[in-house]
């Protein structure tokens, strides 16, 4: 009988070594797997940002970049997803009108710049450069991205606006794509995020855009009204809100939402 018992354990240990080997450990209770769509131009603080949510929680989050405006339709046609964390405040704002957001928090400015391809740095000095004949522009889609949308607006405030409008040779689906449409010599100019020209410093500089074009757009993190996860998604809002995500931020050159109120170029 005792033999019996002994290689009856003995098997149900193997089994379990076995099961452990393939599978991995069952995941504790109380884990979660959570959805977060998030603005390309977020990307790094943002996967940074998760990497230490992960090891302090133990939950799991997986995370779709793309242009703001590809993002929210995404979020509609699908109806998954558990946060939201765009460009620009305006797409949750649509979202919350629609019923679609739970709640959410203002985490930093996001600061649109010219970006001006290190060797056109003589020829393109200010916002007002960009209608100079010859000089060649991306500008972001506006129904794909939010500094698209916001590239539109500063330039309706611009008495500038038409020609600067003749010079653009190329629209981008991302502030990333843009980014690199400048730093590769593509394009000579473009408006992107200030923390985009700071990631491409050996090859962009920056001019900044004049106050009355333009005030910073403000980054905030949603939980969305569909999240299967509702306490543990509040928990990723909070956390990318806290100040140790603002320090994250920081470090890739956003600004705090006050600070994002005066901008400067290179020195």
């Amino acid at each position: 009988m005792d033999n019996r018992l002994s290689f009856i354990r003995k098997a149900f240990l193997v089994s379990i070594t076995l099961f452990t080997l393939i599978f991995g450990w069952p995941a504790a209770g109380n884990s979660a797997d959570l959805l977060l769509f998030a603005g390309a131009g977020l990307r790094q603080p943002t996967d940074q940002l998760i990497e230490a949510f992960q090891k302090e929680t133990g939950h799991t989050v997986r995370v779709t970049y793309a242009g703001s405006g590809q993002l929210m339709a995404s979020i509609l046609a699908s109806g998954q997803g558990d946060l939201f964390m765009p460009g620009s405040l305006f797409h949750i704002q649509k979202l919350e009108k629609m019923g679609r957001i739970d709640s959410f928090k203002k985490v930093v400015a996001h600061t649109a710049v010219v970006g001006v391809n290190i060797h056109k740095r003589y020829l393109i000095r200010s916002f007002d450069d960009l209608a100079r004949p010859g000089v060649r522009l991306a500008l972001g889609d506006p129904k794909a991205m939010a500094l698209g949308r916001t590239a539109q607006d500063i330039l309706s405030r611009s008495p500038l606006r038409a020609a600067v409008l003749k010079n653009v040779v190329v629209y981008g689906a991302t502030v990333k794509q843009l980014a690199m449409y400048v730093s590769q010599g593509d394009v000579d100019a473009s408006i992107i995020g200030r923390a985009d020209a700071f990631q491409f410093r050996d090859s962009i500089r920056i001019v900044p855009i004049p106050q009355d074009y333009f005030q910073p757009e403000t980054i905030a993190i949603a939980v969305l009204k569909d999240s299967r996860h509702l306490e543990t998604a509040s928990q990723f809002r909070d956390f990318m809100a806290s100040k140790q995500g603002m320090a994250v931020f920081k470090h890739f050159d956003f600004l705090t939402l006050t600070a994002g109120n005066g901008q400067k170029g290179n020195p």
